[in-house]
């Protein structure tokens, strides 16, 4: 069974498991079409092969959107010349790199146990991350999660282990404005390696991610009339799906005048989603106590959905094994355990497994640490009892 400790082989059983998982996923979402419906980086991208720019995902109409970053949308632009827009081809593509991005963060999972831990607690968290179903089925929806993840795990590979070199950094640079374009909340993988990068070498790579996030900048400030410091413009649309009069749950998308109405078009959308935020935080404070309950059910949501008991025994583990574990390391996690959640807390958590599928591979690691040291003293005392047994 030499196999099952190879991490190639683990990527692969990922890769597999992941795709033999595609058809039950179409049939479960139905055709291309409820798959495609509302959203919206499938909907910029079908703007892009029209020729519209990068444009509004809520509207047939070629209004300007800084509404998602640009590199997803423009990788499933991509993919929609190359075999349809909202095709099925162009379905399965999709899905099937999301697949090899799961695959690879099962790699690089195992690589990462490794370098902090042992090699039994990296074979744990990669085969958990390769074959654990809520994992495997969010890398098959369709968003940047899955490339986000794999680009935590990437980090935590090479990043505390960057040759003091000023090449070395400006390439540094070069991927953080790729992982931001991607998703602008890996910023946060910055502060939380504080003890792994000295002042010298974030310098070097925030001038040059800065550099090279320019164009984007730029572009929403002539085109957008406004400065996007987090480079996209949608969080006061978030905050009122999450926080508005009439509302249901603590995620509601019927808004009554939503992006799909004739608001957004007149207004144009920096002013629509600047309007939907004043309404949002007005009906927060005239009712803050509901505001606190939402949240409080949104920070459950978030941390404990699809299956509340498994994911409670494994942030336990993960608490515990942060106990065992360097001090940069434990830095870097709690970092991002505690700061990467805020926005979805106060917003909305439609989808929490995806929001929460970028700081997965900590908890993993951390929690497999525990469960090593337990099947080790089990299996150190096994004998003996066997032996008191006859």
């Amino acid at each position: 069974m030499r196999w099952l400790r190879n991490p190639l082989a683990i990527a692969l059983a990922g890769l597999a498991f992941r795709a033999l998982l595609i058809p039950v996923v179409l049939r479960w979402l139905g055709t291309p079409n409820d798959h495609f419906l509302r959203n919206e980086p499938s909907h910029i991208a079908a703007h892009l092969v029209r020729g519209d720019g990068f444009a509004s995902p809520f509207t047939d109409l070629p209004i300007p959107t800084a509404q998602q970053p640009p590199l997803y949308p423009s990788f499933v632009a991509g993919i929609f010349e190359l075999f349809g827009t909202f095709s099925s081809i162009s379905l399965y593509v999709i899905l099937l790199a999301n697949c090899v991005a799961g695959a690879l963060a099962a790699f690089f999972i195992y690589q990462a146990g490794l370098k902090y831990f042992t090699p039994q607690v990296a074979l744990l968290s990669a085969w958990t991350w390769s074959i654990f179903a809520p994992i495997a089925l969010t890398d098959l929806t369709l968003g940047s999660s899955a490339f986000a993840t794999l680009a935590v795990a990437l980090w935590l590979n090479f990043v505390p282990d960057c040759a003091p070199t000023t090449r070395n950094w400006i390439l540094l640079g070069v991927a953080v404005a790729f992982m931001l374009l991607l998703n602008p909340m890996l910023v946060l993988l910055i502060p939380a390696s504080a003890l792994w990068l000295n002042k010298k070498q974030a310098t070097v790579m925030l001038v040059t991610a800065a550099l090279c996030l320019a164009p984007w900048y730029v572009r929403n400030y002539r085109v957008m009339g406004h400065f996007y410091l987090a480079m996209r413009d949608n969080l006061g649309m978030e905050l009122y799906y999450g926080n508005h009069p009439g509302m249901s749950g603590v995620s509601d998308y019927r808004t009554g005048e939503s992006p799909y109405g004739r608001e957004l078009p007149r207004l144009g959308e920096a002013c629509f989603f600047e309007l939907r935020g004043s309404e949002a935080i007005a009906y927060i404070k005239a009712a803050p106590i509901d505001f606190f309950l939402r949240t409080t059910k949104r920070f459950a949501e978030y941390w404990f959905s699809p299956w509340p008991i498994v994911y409670l025994i494994l942030l336990v583990l993960a608490a515990w094994g942060i106990t065992f574990v360097s001090r940069s390391f434990a830095t870097f996690a709690i970092t991002l355990f505690a700061l990467y959640p805020l926005v979805f807390y106060v917003t909305q958590t439609a989808w929490p497994t995806s929001y929460r599928h970028p700081i997965e591979p900590m908890i993993l690691l951390l929690a497999a640490q525990p469960v090593y040291r337990l099947l080790r003293v089990r299996q150190r005392t096994w004998p003996d009892a066997k032996k008191t047994s006859v």
